[in-house]
């Protein structure tokens, strides 16, 4: 079972924050069964965003942040995270709270949550999809032809019918570049914009610009399906991807 993330308080008197989160942790089964790994604020209600996101992303499980916590803890742990997964903050006041606020987190995660607008991820897994395939233009190899575009390996083909306008969306913010072979379009990645091709995929979201176009569609998905995406927790040279 994936585990629960909670920051909380360093409070020392009984009843308090990290008592109550010691109570939850000797018994696993009051709230569902998901393992606890606590993580106490500093003395200032912040916790090393950086630190913290880095090791949620190793394995991957909701986010529960005990109030009081300092905004730009949250802000920064949001940002990274709640692309993949439930990132919620809350006043716990009692074991009871704790246990339901707890429940709650895992429901959403278990459900799916948080949601993603269709558009923002058939253009996530298709610039991943070309990726893999080394569709980098360059070559008469390095183009796609757009009927093998949502054919798998990756890009389920249940959104074929959102390909042709991602597609253009990509086209026209100049993330993809085309040609003509046998009066037909063969699409590639613009290699002139890759660095940002991969914090888009890092990162699971596109700037502000892009972003507004694909959210204008307004059917969403789960971001479970952008698990995919996994390889792209680290930079790209490290990943070895600058090819």
């Amino acid at each position: 079972m994936q585990p629960l993330y909670i920051g909380h308080p360093a409070s020392q008197y009984d009843g308090g924050p990290r008592a109550l989160v010691q109570l939850c942790a000797k018994d696993l089964d009051a709230h569902g069964g998901w393992p606890l790994r606590p993580h106490e604020y500093a003395a200032n209600f912040s916790l090393n965003a950086r630190n913290f996101c880095s090791m949620v992303l190793q394995s991957l499980g909701p986010v529960l942040l005990i109030n009081p916590v300092k905004r730009e803890t949250v802000e920064h742990i949001r940002l990274r995270l709640g692309a993949r997964v439930p990132v919620i903050v809350e006043d716990i006041a009692s074991v009871e709270e704790l246990r339901e606020a707890i429940r709650r987190v895992c429901r959403q995660h278990e459900d799916g949550e948080p949601l993603m607008a269709l558009d923002v991820v058939v253009a996530l897994l298709m610039l991943r999809k070309l990726d893999l395939e080394r569709m980098w233009a360059g070559n008469s190899k390095g183009y796609m032809w757009v009927s093998d575009i949502p054919k798998g390996r990756g890009l389920d083909e249940k959104y074929r019918g959102r390909v042709d306008n991602v597609l253009n969306i990509l086209l026209m913010q100049g993330l993809l570049i085309f040609k003509i072979s046998n009066s037909k379009r063969k699409y590639a990645l613009n290699p002139e914009r890759r660095t940002e091709i991969y914090e888009f995929l890092r990162n699971r979201k596109f700037s502000d610009d892009i972003q507004r176009v694909l959210l204008r569609y307004g059917t969403v998905e789960s971001v479970r399906v952008l698990d995919l995406l996994d390889c792209y927790n680290e930079p790209a040279e490290e990943n070895g991807d600058e090819s």
